[in-house]
C-alpha cells in the first residue's frame, strides 16, 4: 500500500476539532519540549495510554519506531500503558502507577471508543482527571489525544475535545483519514473467507480497515500511524510551549485525586482467600478471592467516587453492593456516570475473554468524607458462568482526601 502524502494528511488534520479555537480557549500546546530533547540526544519516554487498539502491535509500535528511526541518537523508552476493554474512568485511577511512575515526556491518550464516543460530563471529568494528574506530576509531560474509530466511521467527538480545548491539548482524529482512504482505487477486496466470516460486516464502509468491528488491520494501523507521524513532523521544529499550568477544572477535579487501595484494607466475612501478588501482573498488592454465595466484605474510604479493579474469571459471579444507607441521589442523565449511586448489582461473567482485567465503576459525586462500602456475593450467576467467584485486585477511590 502506498503511503499517503504528508500534504493530504495535513489537510485531514484540519478536520480535527482543535483546528477551530474559541476566544476563551488557551493556545494549543506544541511538542517543542519533547523534540528539543530528542534532537539533543537526551532520554525521552513516550507513553501510550489507552485500550486494546493501543495495546495491539499496530500504530503504537509503528509510531515508536518512527521516533527511533528519526532520532537514533536519543535514548528512547516506550511505556505501554494500555489495557483492552477499558476507558478513561479506569485510566484515571491507574494513571499514577501505569503512566506517571514511568516519568513520561509525551503521553498519547486513546479512550474515545471505549468511552463510547461520549457526550457527557462524566467522561469530561475522567479525562481531565488524567490531564490534571499528568501535569501535576514531576515531568509535566506533553499530551496528545487520539480519536480512533470503528468500521461504521461515524463516531462523534464531544466530551474529549471539550477537555482538549480547555487545556490546549493537541488532538488527532483518526476517523477522517479512513473516510478519505475509501476513495483509493487500490483498496484490497475481501476474500471469500472474509466474506463468510460472521464477525465481519462488509456493508459497513470501514470494514476494509478493520479485523472486526473496531480493531484495525495492518492497513488501518498504517493509516493511523501515517497520520500521527505527519502531525509529529510538523512539531519537530516547533517552539516549546511553557510548562503547563492547571486552570480551574472544566467539570471537577474528582478524578485528579484518584488512588488504588490494596484489597486487604477490607474487612472480610465468609470463605475469602487472600492471595499474594502474582510473579507478573497488575495487582501488585495481591487479590482477595470470594468463591461462595454469601461471602461479604466492608470497606471504609475517604472520597467521593469508588470503583473496583477486578480479575474476572470464567466462574465469575454476581454481587450486590451498597454504600452507607444505600439511598441513591436522583439520577442525572446529562452527567452520564454513576452520579450519587449508593446501591447496585454487578455481574462479572459476561464476555468471551477469561481471565481478564476488568472493573466496575460504582459511584461518583458522593458527599466528601468517610463512606462505607458493603458487598455480598449473590447465589445466582449468569448462565455463561460456572460459579460465584469475585476476585478484587484494588479498591479505586476518587476525590480522595
Amino acid at each position: 500500500m502506498k503511503k499517503f502524502t504528508i500534504a493530504l494528511i495535513a489537510a485531514w488534520m484540519l478536520l480535527v476539532p482543535v483546528a477551530v479555537a474559541r476566544p476563551a480557549d488557551p493556545p494549543v500546546r506544541t511538542l517543542g519540549r519533547v523534540f528539543a530533547k530528542l534532537k539533543a540526544g537526551q532520554a525521552v519516554t513516550v507513553a501510550y495510554f489507552g485500550g486494546s487498539i493501543t495495546a495491539a502491535a499496530g500504530y503504537r509500535v509503528k509510531t515508536f519506531k518512527w521516533f527511533h528511526d528519526t532520532f537514533p541518537q536519543a535514548k528512547l523508552t516506550e511505556a505501554n500503558a494500555a489495557i483492552g476493554g477499558t476507558g478513561s474512568d479506569l485510566g484515571a485511577f491507574r494513571c499514577a502507577v501505569d503512566v506517571i511512575a514511568k516519568r513520561p515526556d509525551l503521553v498519547f491518550v486513546e479512550f474515545n471508543i471505549n468511552d463510547g464516543s461520549p457526550a457527557d460530563e462524566f467522561h469530561k471529568a475522567t479525562m481531565e482527571g488524567i490531564v490534571r494528574q499528568l501535569w501535576a506530576s514531576e515531568t509535566q509531560p506533553e499530551i496528545v489525544f487520539l480519536y480512533t474509530t470503528s468500521r461504521t466511521l461515524n463516531h462523534r467527538r464531544v466530551s474529549h475535545p471539550a477537555v482538549a480545548r480547555h487545556y490546549g491539548i493537541p488532538q488527532i482524529d483518526l476517523q477522517p483519514p479512513l473516510i478519505e482512504a475509501l476513495r483509493r482505487p487500490d483498496l484490497p477486496k475481501p476474500t471469500p473467507a472474509q466474506l463468510a466470516n460472521p464477525k465481519l460486516d462488509w456493508k459497513a464502509p470501514g470494514q476494509v480497515f478493520m479485523n472486526d468491528s473496531v480493531h484495525p488491520n495492518e492497513l488501518g494501523h498504517t493509516i493511523y500511524s501515517d497520520t500521527i507521524e505527519a502531525y509529529l513532523k510538523t512539531q519537530i521544529d516547533a517552539l516549546p510551549s511553557p510548562l503547563p499550568t492547571l486552570p480551574p477544572p472544566l467539570v471537577s477535579d474528582e478524578f485528579a485525586r484518584a488512588r488504588m487501595v490494596a484489597p486487604t484494607a477490607a474487612t472480610l466475612t465468609g470463605d475469602w482467600e487472600v492471595l499474594p501478588p502474582a510473579a507478573q501482573g497488575r495487582f501488585l498488592h495481591g487479590t482477595i478471592n470470594a468463591r461462595r454465595s454469601g461471602d461479604a466484605l466492608e470497606f471504609e474510604f475517604q472520597g467521593t467516587a469508588l470503583a473496583l479493579f477486578l480479575d474476572v474469571q470464567k466462574d465469575g459471579g454476581k454481587f450486590r453492593w451498597t454504600i452507607d444507607d444505600g439511598h441513591s441521589a436522583p439520577s442525572n442523565p446529562a452527567y452520564g456516570g454513576p452520579w450519587g449511586q449508593k446501591q447496585g448489582r454487578v455481574d462479572t461473567a459476561p464476555g468471551p475473554y477469561f481471565p481478564r482485567h476488568h472493573y466496575a465503576m460504582l459511584t461518583s459525586g458522593l458527599t466528601p468524607g468517610k463512606h462505607r462500602l458493603r458487598i455480598v456475593v449473590l447465589p445466582e450467576h449468569d448462565k455463561t458462568s460456572t460459579g460465584n467467584r469475585l476476585r478484587i485486585g484494588y479498591f479505586l477511590v476518587g476525590g480522595a482526601e
